[in-house]
């Protein structure tokens, strides 16, 4: 064991590996990936192409392979998990989906020419449609749903194996349902219009604000005085305490409504912005002392309840989980007058009622050939960069804050104001040429002259290191003796294990793929993860443990790609930093910005605050710029080709290339025939292999593209000439080879069938932050 009941020892290495990690995997297995393939077709084009087969054959081998796409898409769409699937994910799509069943249209069935080829447009774009899901569906390691469920699994070094696996009966061994938190905070808008309830509900000051000495601090403003009334309202303003007892009579009720309107108090029920909002809404309207306002007030939300309890018996049958849904659908709108979604289109919105998340039916653990495979890479290696990584931002983010501390400050002051300060920063942190930036730049120069890239031969697209051989120069190039931040002491890499079976892993034959390297990101602090661990307080005690008290913004629910669900969990004793109104602020643990000073202690920067609160600056800020650090990995080898890097056993780049939207050659293209061709130009320019994964740059997350298959590419056709379309031909796409592939999925279910999956991990850096000593070189 490692230092710490809850790590292992990196072998060899003075890092530890948190004994607990996550494997993600997908919920249909990798073969579907090759469903939509048509390398036959795509030969007979390749040789048309070259003028060594007829229009007439490449016709022919299309019109085949079409086909059989609309003969495999029928199946896909009609399979129970697929439409399961779905109906979680986008119940319209499920049911647009679903007429690919109706016969295909023909001039028999009595329609015109123009309607013939519209009804054949239409099965084609569903068709194209169906592709889209499948490929996240077999391909995607996404973690929601039965189609991208969970479990935990251990790291041990004592196991001789690489691998224990033991997979239950089933897919998923539990399911919960939840409801998104808009649904919750929808439900509390309407108790607050009931007559009978609202009296009864808690009343707070918005976290954002601060009373001090007889006046109301806020943001970027002069304190406001106070009269006695409001002082008195205001200090009874807990959180806790309804408004009835707040404010008993006509004078009180009145300050008490004007505080409201004025955007200093809330009413309602302060739920936390992550999993635990459903329980605390809960308790908060049992505790109502009055029983005809408890009652009314746990009326609808029982009601709620039953729908979604009918909707969690429905899973496992699509055709009931629809209509669950629409129940539930239905019963939200007629409690609260709400439609039932939102943010339509959005990623990452949480658009419908409820959602499902799931743990596999596997136990698993890995043993000591996994730790050892990683030993090498990282701990020569990688995490010595990510530890210069995060000692390089930290110290860039000093002197940019010394930079706007200088600026701020007026002639004579003590410091400055955080909410100043606080607005001041936001551009170092998003905007154009960040501190990041610069540090990512200098990575990149560092990486490339230490894997050799600059002096590789053009075009070579296997570089085969050892970690043996760099571990010099690469202490030399990423020289930096402590992590830069609390936080920072936590790398989360995302490893893919390659192999063709269980056995063979087991037998210590496979090899490892980097996904992401997660710097200086502790990515197992998510709900979505924290939640399905058997003994969420060992990693609440181990993230105490490793990393201990952070500065952790109190987030808005408009804050862009944040949803409770996928919320930090762990840092029960971070301190909340409050910056603009925002749920779930812990009374305890609340620092409104207002209330915090940026002064020069010393010749360094440090916040100061109430009880005697006195912390470096960086630490405040670590965790809004601490994220860039993942962006330094990304940026590795930023030209039109980089070769796949592999380290001992592990690849730590895959092959990339880069091109335009203009630069595939697809965008202007309509219609299969040019499509494909163009598709197959591409290819062979830029010499990828069949099987790819395709970023754009208007879309967030990749997709899987199998260029033989006449479906795959015209769904990817469609992605870009929409971004053609709404940002032109500049934006970015980048391909990645596809590694593993379906047939490097050792992950088997009970009956044999692979799925592909990923491995995230925590290791942690054996120093704590310090003294600037750590600075890079």
């Amino acid at each position: 064991m490692g230092d710490n009941e809850h790590s292992v020892p990196l072998p060899g290495t003075e890092w530890a590996v948190w004994e607990d990690a996550v494997l993600r995997t997908t919920g249909f297995p990798a073969d579907g990936l090759t469903l939509f393939g048509a390398p036959e077709c795509a030969a007979v084009a390749d040789a048309f192409l070259e003028n060594r087969a007829s229009e007439a054959d490449f016709t022919r081998a299309l019109d085949t392979a079409i086909a059989d796409a609309g003969h495999a898409a029928l199946d896909v769409a009609t399979d129970p998990l697929f439409r399961e699937a779905l109906t979680w994910q986008n119940l319209a799509a499920a049911r647009n989906l679903a007429r690919l069943a109706e016969p295909e249209p023909s001039r028999e069935n009595g329609k015109t020419g123009k309607e013939l080829r519209r009804a054949r447009h239409k099965r084609r774009a569903r068709e194209n449609a169906v592709v889209r899901y499948w490929q996240r569906y077999c391909g995607k390691n996404d973690t929601i749903g039965f189609f991208g469920p969970v479990t935990w699994s251990t790291l041990d070094p004592e196991a001789a194996t690489a691998v224990i696996a033991r997979p239950g009966p089933g897919l998923v061994r539990s399911r919960q349902v939840s409801y998104e938190f808009w649904v919750l905070e929808a439900y509390v808008t309407t108790l607050l219009t009931d007559p009978d309830v609202a009296p009864w509900l808690p009343v707070g000051v918005h976290p954002h604000l601060a009373v001090q000495d007889g006046h109301l601090l806020q943001p970027g403003k002069d304190p406001i005085p106070l009269d006695d009334v409001e002082a008195t309202v205001l200090s009874r303003c807990d959180g806790v305490r309804p408004a009835a007892e707040i404010a008993p009579d006509l004078r009180y009720a009145e300050a008490l409504d004007r505080l409201v309107e004025g955007g200093v108090v809330w009413r309602g029920v302060n739920m936390p912005y992550n999993s635990r909002a459903e329980r605390v809404l809960r308790d908060a309207l049992t505790a109502i002392p009055e029983p005809r306002a408890r009652e009314r007030a746990l009326a609808g939300l029982d009601r709620l309840d039953q729908a979604r309890a009918a909707v969690a018996a429905a899973a496992g049958d699509a055709d009931a989980l629809a209509d669950a849904l629409d129940n539930l659908d239905a019963e939200f709108t007629a409690v609260t007058g709400a439609e039932p979604q939102r943010r339509d289109g959005q990623m990452y919105a949480g658009r419908r009622v409820c959602f499902e998340d799931t743990v596999r039916d596997l136990d698993i653990s890995f043993g000591r050939p996994i730790l050892e495979a990683l030993s090498g890479p990282f701990g020569r290696v990688l995490l010595p960069a990510a530890r210069w990584v995060s000692a390089a931002l930290a110290e860039a983010y000093d002197d940019a804050f010394r930079t706007l501390y200088e600026r701020l400050r007026e002639p004579g002051a003590d410091g400055v104001q955080m909410p100043v300060f606080w607005d001041a920063v936001q551009p170092l942190l998003t905007g154009q040429d960040r501190p990041a930036d610069a540090v990512a730049a200098e990575f990149a120069r560092r990486w490339n002259e230490l894997v050799g890239l600059d002096t590789a031969t053009p075009g070579e697209r296997r570089l085969h290191l050892h970690s043996a051989d760099l571990a010099e120069q690469a202490a030399r190039l990423f020289a930096a003796d402590r992590p830069g931040w609390a936080a920072a002491r936590i790398h989360s890499p995302d490893l893919h294990i390659c192999a063709p079976s269980v056995a063979a892993l087991a037998a210590g034959e496979f090899s490892l793929v980097l996904g992401e390297m997660h710097t200086a990101w502790p990515t197992l602090d998510s709900a979505v993860f924290t939640d399905r661990h058997p003994d969420p307080d060992k990693l609440r005690e181990a993230a105490a443990t490793d990393i201990g008290p952070q500065f952790r913004p109190l987030y808005p629910t408009w804050w862009p790609q944040y949803t409770a669900r996928i919320a930090p969990v762990l840092g029960a004793t971070d301190h909340q930093l409050a910056f603009t109104a925002a749920p779930g602020a812990d009374p305890g643990r609340v620092l409104p910005t207002a209330t915090l000073t940026v002064t020069d202690h010393d010749g360094r920067l440090v916040a100061t605050g109430p009880a005697g609160l006195h912390r470096p600056l960086r630490e405040v800020f670590s965790l809004l710029f601490g994220w860039l650090g993942a962006e330094a990995f990304k940026r590795i080898g930023t030209g039109a080709h980089h070769p796949r890097i592999t380290m001992d056993r592990l690849v730590v780049v895959r092959e990339t290339w880069r091109t335009t939207v203009g630069g595939t050659g697809i965008a202007p293209k309509k219609g299969v025939v040019p499509e494909y061709l163009a598709a197959r130009r591409l290819r062979a320019s830029l010499g990828l292999p069949e099987r790819v994964f395709a970023k754009v740059g208007t879309e967030i997350k990749p997709t899987y593209v199998d260029f033989s298959g006449p479906r795959y590419v015209s769904a990817f056709a469609s992605m870009i000439r929409a971004a053609r379309d709404s940002s032109g031909d500049d934006v970015p796409v980048t391909f990645t080879e596809l590694l593993p592939g379906p047939e490097e999925a050792w992950l088997e279910d009970a009956q044999g069938r692979r799925y592909l999956s990923e491995l995230r991990i925590q290791i942690c850096d054996p120093e704590r932050p310090g003294s600037p000593t750590g600075s890079p070189t």
